[in-house]
This record gives structure tokens, sequence and C-alpha cells, in this order.
């Protein structure tokens, strides 16, 4: 707690103005909260965030919406992690600062309206599926992910999808045939994973994922 305490006051005294950041400074409570509101830069990134998030909710269908939502309230997390346990050879400042700089990019990235189908980009806070298309018509997956700064667990998976109505489904080929299943929903892209007939997953995961590790989620497209 002291250490986390000296953090906040040093952040404070970094920031050459009052910070005004998305949030009641007043009632700021945690070491995070209190390092956004002492710190200009910290509370601008914070600011512009949120202001961000606001913007392309408003422009999402209800279901992305929703998913946009979970998908924060994650990154929050990952926000404050970040703080209370930096990079080696990085403060709590670069860290938080960092975690923010990609955050509002991300938001920025998302296309609100996309084009039927799937070809295209779509990405979530834990990361990225390239979906293209050949000269033969087939469409190609390129997934990966991994935990957020932790970066405790990694998944990668690559292969040609088969296309049924609204779905999109991926067979893992370099083991057991676990299928990665994608379906589109408005601007989300909601994937999720099968074991094998007669394969029960005991919590380790599949294959083409570290222990603990998903593909599964809500993936939003990107410009």
């Amino acid at each position: 707690m002291i250490r986390y305490l000296v953090l906040s006051a040093s952040l404070a005294m970094a920031g050459s103005a009052a910070a005004a950041p998305s949030f009641n400074c007043a009632k700021a409570s945690t070491p995070v909260e209190k390092s956004l509101c002492g710190n200009s830069r910290l509370g601008d990134q914070d600011a512009a965030i949120a202001q961000q998030f606001k913007v392309v909710r408003g422009e999402l269908d209800a279901e992305s919406a929703k998913a946009l939502v979970a998908d924060q309230k994650y990154f929050l997390g990952v926000r404050d992690n970040a703080y209370a346990e930096p990079y080696t050879q990085s403060t709590p400042f670069e860290a938080l600062t960092d975690t923010m700089r990609y955050r509002l990019a991300f938001l920025k990235a998302i296309n609100p309206k996309p084009a039927d189908g799937f070809v295209g980009k779509w990405r979530n806070i834990e990361g990225e599926i390239e979906i293209t298309q050949n000269s033969r018509g087939e469409l190609l997956v390129a997934a990966n992910s991994a935990r957020p700064y932790s970066g405790n667990w990694v998944c990668d998976l690559s292969g040609r999808g088969v296309v049924a109505g609204d779905t999109l489904t991926v067979t893992y080929q370099d083991g057991q045939p676990w299928t990665l299943t994608l379906k589109r929903r408005g601007a989300v892209l909601v994937t999720s994973e099968t074991p094998p007939v007669g394969v029960k997953n005991e919590g380790f995961g599949p294959p083409f994922c570290g222990m603990n590790g998903s593909l599964s989620g809500n993936w939003f497209a990107v410009r």
C-alpha cells in the first residue's frame, strides 16, 4: 500500500497541469484513479478513451455495443494491472500511458458498419483475426491472441474456413481436430471453440493455445 501511495504521489508531481479525466476526481479512491487525476497527460488519455468509447458504442448495433462494454471492462482491469506491476525497466507511468495509448488506437480503428461477410480484420483486447480470400475463392483465417499485458498464454491458429450461412468454421490440422466457429453478429464476429467428438475439455484449452488460453469471444471489425 505504501508503495502504491508513493507511486501515485510521484505521478501526481509529474503532471504540469490539473488533469481532467473521465470521472470525478473528488471520488478517486484507487492508486490508478489518483494517478489519472494527478497527472495531466494520464488524465487527458483517460478522457480521450472515454470519449472515443462513447462515440463508437453509439454507432454500434445493440449486441455489438454490449460486447464493447464488456471489452472495455476487461481493459480497465488490464490497465490497473499494468500500473500495479509494470514491465521490467518500465515505470508505472510508462506502463500506464502505453496501455492507454494502445487502447485509444484500438477504439479509433473500430469500424461500426462493416461490409457483410467475413473478409477483413477483427480485433479485441486479446488479439486479431484476419480473414482473406484467395484467387480460388477460399477464405483463409489467421487468428492469434494472448493474455493482455502478462502474455502468460498465447493462441495461434490458421487454416481454410468453410462457410455455411452466417458461420465460418476452421478445423485445426496440426493435432486433434478442434474447430473454431466464427459467426457474424452485426459489427462483431463471435467465436467459439469445439473439441473433437469424444474428447473432453479438461480446462487445458485447445492445442493451438497455451494453458487457459482461448480464441473464443467477440471480435470487432477494424479499418
